[in-house]
């Protein structure tokens, strides 16, 4: 385990946590480094359900769907954190009665062992890479443990060179895009952030039945009232704060904010890249909504 100061290109640096070649938060938790370590090995429950993507995909919001059609639970505010599996000790997630609703950005391979003996089921979230680094650029400017000052031109350079927690995000997409094929024994539902977006109703009947806790349609138009981003941003903004007082999970939740921030030339530069490095692999992005 080592903390590094990672430069960009206009003189600053990220402060990132390095564990056996991985990148990760330089989180303020209690050894770190064994809470990283220990994931492989956590005891998993056969009807423990996992929400994976890579950061700034809509994890906070897909889980807390996930959490209003498993536990029917409308009045209980919680944090997706106080289940996510880089940051909580084994200890702490086996106190949290069944069934569990764990998250991850980890890569497949980096998951609990449990998790492919057991078949849990595993809902995992694609957004588009552009408005994701938008997303992850102010992610990173506004909570303090990554240290981190620069600019947007110099942010995207790191996204595109790999260089943030949890790795290159062409990697990410593409293991996970194969999940189907290095373990088709387990359940796994794909979720598209710009169609739920954009059809959030449809999204939630897919999740109910994929989950087999099929409801009424009263309470599928509940979670969609629960789950709107100002409504989400009301009830738990305040667990993770900025300097300056703003809320960090909660900046805007929309589509198409990228085009506020890519130059024709940056957006032609990650056209490129992502020919380059996603070429082989069928993922169909919306960049925008009509």
């Amino acid at each position: 385990m080592s903390v590094l100061k990672i430069p960009d290109g206009g003189g600053d640096s990220i402060t990132l946590l390095e564990v056996d070649g991985y990148l990760y938060p330089n989180s303020d938790i209690e050894a770190p480094a064994d809470v990283i370590k220990g994931i492989r090995d956590l005891p998993i429950r056969e009807d423990d359900v996992f929400v994976c993507a890579y950061p700034k995909c809509g994890t906070h919001w897909i889980w807390e769907m996930v959490r209003l059609l498993l536990l029917s639970d409308t009045d209980t505010v919680i944090e997706k954190d106080q289940l996510m599996l880089e940051f909580i000790k084994g200890e702490v997630l086996e106190k949290f009665p069944s069934p569990r609703i764990l998250n991850t950005h980890c890569f497949v391979e980096q998951l609990p062992r449990g998790v492919f003996e057991k078949k849990c089921k595993i809902i995992y979230i694609l957004r588009n890479p552009k408005d994701m680094a938008v997303s992850l650029f102010h992610h990173h400017k506004k909570l303090i443990c990554y240290e981190y000052k620069g600019k947007w031109e110099n942010h995207l350079s790191l996204l595109m060179d790999g260089k943030v927690d949890f790795g290159a995000f062409f990697d990410y997409m593409k293991d996970w895009a194969a999940v189907g094929k290095t373990h088709p024994e387990l359940p796994t539902l794909t979720l598209m952030y710009e169609d739920m977006k954009e059809d959030p109703l449809t999204g939630i009947r897919k999740l109910a039945k994929f989950l087999n806790v099929e409801k009424s349609e009263e309470f599928y138009h509940k979670v969609k009232e629960l789950t709107s981003f100002n409504k989400m941003k009301e009830a738990k903004g305040k667990f993770f704060k900025a300097p300056d007082g703003s809320a960090v999970m909660y900046r805007k939740g929309e589509v198409g904010d990228w085009k506020n921030y890519f130059t024709v030339a940056q957006n032609e530069a990650f056209d490129r890249l992502y020919k380059e490095k996603m070429g082989d692999c069928d993922i169909n992005f919306r960049y925008s909504l009509k």
